[in-house]
């Protein structure tokens, strides 16, 4: 049994100058990759709210090293919907595509909404979201909903990508997707009904469902009306260029205000070269109409 020397010359010399190492960006890397293989979540604990995520997954890696996933961006789109009197501070957000529930967490702690409803498709995403709800012991401000959105009700095949990124799951068969599962599919229409929301309380819908973006703002359009402002990923690189520009026709034709996220400025920019936009792999974009 050590003694007392002992016991202080461990602590002094090995246990805290590695616990500040593994507390720096450095060594919280070297920690993600040196864990066992039967650690398969960690808990992390922010300034404001707790995320358990996979260590080894890309959102998961960037919660680990970063403190969050993309809540910088959240914040920017919040803010400035708020700005210009999109939000009102007491509507439902509409999380299409929820992933682990880390844009549901930030758009909760915005105090922007009243409810946020976060739907997610894939089963080991979906029991990361519920869990990080609950963590927070926040069930009374998001609702986790176990289905994909889709543009009629039903049930539907979801490709699944197992590697690295556990965002990469779609309702198209993309590269690098390892096989497929039958899941719930619910349009927006029927999630807002289900959980008992007027439609007109909904202020807000941020989508990230890999290139399936066109149909399911259409249907957006048709259930809530274009005023409805959607952050979306616009993905030429999922739906390819003829698509692309087929999805650009219908975004200038539906919305007055097409802008651009891709700047870190206050503000987003108009669109203005839509040309170059359907040759562009992938760009963040909020629609909304007068």
């Amino acid at each position: 049994m050590p003694g007392k020397l002992e016991t202080y010359l461990i602590d002094t010399i090995r246990n805290k100058p590695l616990k500040k190492f593994f507390k720096g960006k450095q060594g919280r890397k070297v920690l993600s990759k040196a864990l066992p293989e039967d650690v398969i979540a960690v808990t992390v604990q922010t300034v404001d709210h707790k995320i358990m995520v996979d260590p080894r997954d890309l959102v998961g890696r960037s919660v680990l090293l970063h403190g969050s996933w993309g809540r910088g961006g959240t914040n920017r789109v919040v803010e400035y919907l708020t700005r210009i009197g999109k939000l009102r501070g007491h509507g439902v957000a509409l999380n299409l595509g929820a992933n682990i529930g880390c844009q549901a967490l930030y758009l909760k702690l915005t105090n922007q909404f009243s409810k946020v409803i976060a739907v997610e498709a894939a089963p080991q995403n979906f029991e990361f979201l519920r869990s990080n709800v609950h963590l927070n012991d926040w069930a009374a401000e998001i609702t986790p909903v176990h289905a994909a959105v889709y543009t009629e009700d039903g049930t539907i095949e979801l490709h699944l990508k197992e590697d690295d990124v556990s965002g990469g799951h779609s309702l198209l068969n993309l590269p690098g997707n390892t096989r497929s599962i039958e899941v719930t599919a619910l349009t927006v229409g029927s999630i807002a009904r289900r959980e008992d929301i007027n439609f007109e309380d909904v202020e807000f819908v941020w989508m990230d469902i890999e290139g399936f973006d066109f149909d399911i703002l259409q249907d957006i359009n048709k259930t809530f009306g274009s005023r409805l402002p959607v952050f979306f990923e616009f993905s030429p690189r999922f739906i390819g260029e003829e698509k692309a520009r087929e999805f650009i026709a219908y975004l200038r034709e539906n919305y007055t205000h097409i802008l651009d996220f891709k700047g870190s400025g206050t503000d987003p920019s108009p669109v203005a070269d839509f040309d170059a936009l359907a040759k562009t792999p992938q760009q963040d974009l909020l629609v909304y109409g007068d």
